[in-house]
Parts: C-alpha cells; sequence; structure tokens
C-alpha cells in the first residue's frame, strides 16, 4: 500500500498508517472528535494515516472506512493545535483521496462534517449530499448517526466544468527550479476566465497564482514568500487535461527543459 507525501515529510513529520485507534485516541478528544472504538460494519479497510512528530507523537491524523461497491467514508481529519497552519491538514487529506480513487479505486467518498467546515471541504470538490440517497451501508456509518451537521460526497467519473473550488496535489516536479515538495496543494477559485490560486508547501509559507484561462490552456503569474522571507516570483503556462474518471490534469512544461511540473486533481 503506497501512502507517501514528501510535503509531511518537510515539514519535519513522518507519515505512517495504523487500525489501532488508541494511537489517534488522544489527538480526537484533544480536537474534540468523536472517537469509534468498534470496526465499521461491512467496511473492507479501517485505517488512520498519521503525520508523527520527530518522537513519535501522533500530530495529524485523518481516518476513514472503505466499503464494497467503491464507497468510502471519512469520518475524522485532526490536527493538534500546535501543527496547525502549516497546510498539514491539506496534505493529509491530499494523500488519503489519491489513495482512495487511484490504488482502491473508489468513486464515491462521504463525510459528515459541523457547518462552520462545510466550507472548508468544498474546497476539496465534496458538495451537498442528499442524507436519504445514501446507501446503506453509508447510511449506518456511525459518524452519521446523530444526523446532526452537513453531508457531503465527491464523486468520480462526472465531469466538472470550469476550476472554482477546486484543488489539486503536486504530482511531481522535476523543474530546475523546484522548490514545493511533492505532496503539496493548490486551491482555485475563477470567475469567467480569470483564474486565482493559493498554495503552500515546504519552504513556501504562502503562494498565489493569477491567471487567465483560454480553452484548455492557462497563462499566469506567480508569487510566493519562503519561512525565511525570500520573495520569488514569475510566469508561466499550463495545458490542462481530462482524465477518463472526470479529473483534470495541470502540465507545465518549460521551454526545451525536460523538467516538468504535474498537478492532479483531487
Amino acid at each position: 500500500m503506497e501512502l507517501e507525501n514528501d510535503n509531511i515529510a518537510s515539514l519535519g513529520y513522518e507519515l505512517d498508517r495504523t487500525e489501532d485507534v488508541d494511537q489517534v485516541r488522544p489527538l480526537l478528544r484533544v480536537c474534540e472528535l468523536e472517537v469509534f472504538d468498534e470496526p465499521f460494519e461491512g467496511a473492507e479497510q479501517s485505517l488512520y494515516l498519521v503525520a508523527r512528530t520527530p518522537a513519535g507523537g501522533v500530530a495529524a491524523s485523518i481516518g476513514w472506512g472503505l466499503y464494497p461497491g467503491g464507497e468510502a467514508v471519512v469520518h475524522s481529519l485532526a490536527v493538534a493545535p500546535s501543527s496547525r497552519g502549516i497546510g498539514i491538514g491539506a496534505s493529509l487529506i491530499a494523500t488519503t483521496m489519491l489513495y482512495l480513487r487511484e490504488q482502491c479505486g473508489v468513486e464515491s467518498v462521504y463525510m459528515g462534517v459541523a457547518r462552520p467546515l462545510a466550507g472548508y471541504f468544498r474546497r476539496f470538490g465534496f458538495i451537498e449530499a442528499d442524507r436519504e440517497s445514501l446507501s446503506q451501508q453509508v447510511s449506518n456509518h456511525p459518524s452519521f448517526a446523530r444526523g446532526a451537521g452537513r453531508t457531503l460526497v465527491r464523486r468520480y467519473g462526472v465531469e466538472r466544468h470550469g476550476l472554482d473550488q477546486t484543488s489539486f496535489c503536486l504530482i511531481h516536479n522535476t523543474t530546475d527550479d523546484a522548490t514545493l515538495p511533492v505532496g503539496s496543494v493548490f486551491w482555485f477559485r475563477q470567475s469567467g476566465p480569470v483564474l486565482e490560486g493559493q498554495y503552500r508547501g515546504g519552504p513556501v509559507r504562502r503562494g498565489q497564482l493569477l491567471g487567465s484561462m483560454d480553452g484548455e490552456n492557462l497563462r499566469f503569474f506567480w508569487q510566493s514568500c519562503s519561512s525565511d522571507g525570500e520573495l520569488m516570483r514569475g510566469e508561466g503556462h499550463i495545458m490542462l487535461d481530462l482524465l477518463d474518471d472526470g479529473r483534470r490534469e495541470m502540465r507545465e512544461k518549460l521551454g526545451e527543459d525536460p523538467g516538468e511540473l504535474l498537478l492532479r486533481e483531487l
């Protein structure tokens, strides 16, 4: 099972996985999240992906249950207060979503969240779901038992138009000036031809992108600030490709340099 994220490693954490809820129980309680002690009925896989500190503690975690028929439920995302604000939660989400889709063949990822958090998860492609439309195995998941909050779903195999409220993960970057580590997350908003993006990862504390879409072509300017205060900026040209499952890829090639930057939609 391949679960990797260079961005998490660049932040000083080790990516690990566990089926033992006791390893994440203290963090979930600190974050005031429900702890599910029993295995999820009918689940083919119940797993927590965790980011460990050098001392072995759990700084962040995401947990899910994988069900037959290509369905999954993400039931918790927790980040310790001391580790917030650096993008570790977004990188855990990206790693999980890519794993569920590309290695497990998941068609739908469900999530029950508190109302104030719904907007955050919409940036990862989640939309509102009618609870009445849930399959029995999903609706039986204990995270939906109380009926509070919002029910969200990310469905694959459905073509989306435009890039508003989308997130992409850096898959590889082999350019000479590569700064962002693999696993960094980009968030996009679009209004007409105008595309705005935000990103962070590794030494880049804040990055912004402003571009213009023309069909499948994106011409853009970017600027970023590193953790040591270094300011950088530049411009580029990205081609947009449609994948078979409705997701998109952004691919940038720099002149005759064989180096390439590739982003994939979550």
